[in-house]
C-alpha cells in the first residue's frame, strides 16, 4: 500500500492574492489610524506632565488653561473649543475634561469614528 503525495506545496494564486488584499487592507489601516492614535498619546502626556508644574493645587483655571494650551500647541495638536474643559472641582482643586472624537475616511464611503476622553485632577504633591 503507498501514500499518495499531494500535489499541493503552497498557496494557490487566489490563496497569495488574498492574504495580499488583507495585508494591503491592514497596512493601510495602520498607516491611517496610527497618527490619531499618537496624538491621543501625546494629549494624555501634556496632562500627566501637570502634575509637575510647580504651585498647580493652587492655579486658578486660567493658569491651568494656559499651561494646557502651551502643551498641546508644542506637540500641534489643536482641540475645538468644545473638546476640552477646565474647571474648579467642587470649589477644591482644577479638574480638567477632555473629550474629542476624530473621523478617518478610509474608503468610498466607509468611514471611522474614534473617540478618545481625558480626565486630570491637581493632586497633593
Amino acid at each position: 500500500m503507498t501514500v499518495a503525495k499531494s500535489r499541493q506545496k503552497g498557496l494557490s494564486t487566489l490563496g497569495w492574492l488574498v492574504a495580499i488584499l488583507v495585508g494591503g487592507f491592514m497596512i493601510m489601516l495602520t498607516f491611517k489610524v496610527a497618527p490619531i492614535y499618537l496624538d491621543d498619546y501625546a494629549v494624555a502626556k501634556v496632562l500627566t506632565s501637570l502634575d509637575t508644574k510647580p504651585g498647580v493645587e493652587e492655579a486658578g483655571v486660567p493658569q491651568v488653561r494656559e499651561w494646557l494650551n502651551k502643551g498641546l500647541l508644542t506637540n500641534r495638536i489643536k482641540l475645538a473649543k468644545g473638546e476640552s474643559k477646565v474647571l474648579r472641582d467642587k470649589g477644591k482643586s482644577v479638574a480638567i475634561e477632555i473629550n474629542y472624537e476624530r473621523r478617518l475616511h478610509l474608503m468610498y464611503n466607509i468611514d471611522l469614528i474614534l473617540t478618545f476622553e481625558h480626565k486630570w485632577n491637581a493632586k497633593s504633591q
